[in-house]
């Protein structure tokens, strides 16, 4: 499963705080974790070829679509992924997308051979490996084979990443702005808190801020663009006091305003607007703070 390393998290709440474009540091985790898979499905590769006799495609299909590896894996390793089969399938057990992942990879197969077989195609794709003193020379269905999973694999690490990335920002972030602006821990909340299956509206909550009274109020962050508001409308659907987005779009700041949602937006504001705004937020809740000295920036 994908997950965002400490210092993603830590570049990507710094850029925000500050009113960058946090996006570059998801485009760059991204390309690392491509390149890492890389290196280890073309290591894979070169030992899967130099350890069996094969001289068709077989010798992928044994050792990549094999029981050896898990599922997410696999479904690579055909040029699917498990997203695509549990919405196909409606489930992602492993027997079923192994034998997905068999039936993807034949229709490939016969796909490339049709390609091969084309006489009025002459172009022609070979990929050498070395591994030490040893190279491996893929032929043009094996090379296209391999270039199918690379292709899969960068858009599963891209689906993921941008889907993910506010569930591993979020609470971050607002931890950031409460110990820059001198919110006590007993007066935020950051653990994680799931739905009340017992209550019919209960949802889950990003982030609760406590007022001098300890009084409750439920935040929500979202890293949207302009174009996103149905973003907007959840943190409505969520009854939270306090929205923090990387943009905002006038229509949407008009409406929280009507419904007395207080809002925060971080892009092409400096660090210290984004705290001034975040005190202004605090004070307007009454939630207790200590401001430092020169500002809570």
């Amino acid at each position: 499963m994908f997950s965002f390393e400490s210092q993603v998290i830590d570049a990507t709440v710094e850029k925000l705080l500050n009113g960058a474009d946090y996006r570059q540091e998801i485009i760059n985790d991204i390309n690392t974790k491509f390149l890492d898979f890389t290196l280890d499905f073309f290591k894979k590769i070169v030992d899967a070829k130099l350890n069996d006799d094969k001289i068709n495609l077989d010798w992928y299909k044994k050792f990549f679509l094999s029981d050896e590896y898990n599922k997410d894996e696999i479904a690579i390793y055909s040029g699917m992924n498990v997203k695509t089969v549990t919405n196909i399938y409606g489930s992602a057990a492993k027997e079923i997308v192994i034998d997905v992942a068999n039936k993807n990879y034949s229709y490939l197969k016969n796909l490339i051979r049709q390609l091969e077989t084309d006489k009025t195609n002459d172009l022609n794709v070979q990929i050498k490996i070395s591994k030490g003193s040893v190279s491996v020379e893929l032929t043009l269905s094996e090379s296209l084979i391999v270039l199918n999973a690379l292709a899969t694999k960068k858009i599963s690490l891209r689906g993921g990443a941008w889907s993910t990335i506010g569930k591993k920002v979020e609470k971050p972030l607002l931890v950031k702005l409460c110990n820059l602006c001198g919110v006590e821990p007993k007066h935020y909340n950051a653990e994680h808190f799931v739905r009340d299956k017992t209550k019919i509206f209960d949802r889950e909550v990003d982030f609760k801020l406590y007022d001098k009274n300890f009084k409750e109020y439920f935040c929500e962050v979202k890293l949207m663009g302009r174009g996103n508001p149905e973003s907007a409308d959840m943190v409505i659907a969520r009854d939270s006091k306090v929205f923090v987005a990387d943009t905002l779009s006038e229509q949407s700041k008009r409406q929280l305003e009507q419904l007395g949602i207080f809002w925060l937006e971080l892009k092409n504001h400096t660090a210290e607007e984004i705290l001034n705004s975040f005190t202004f937020i605090l004070t307007s809740l009454e939630i207790p703070f200590t401001p430092r000295k020169g500002g809570c920036c």
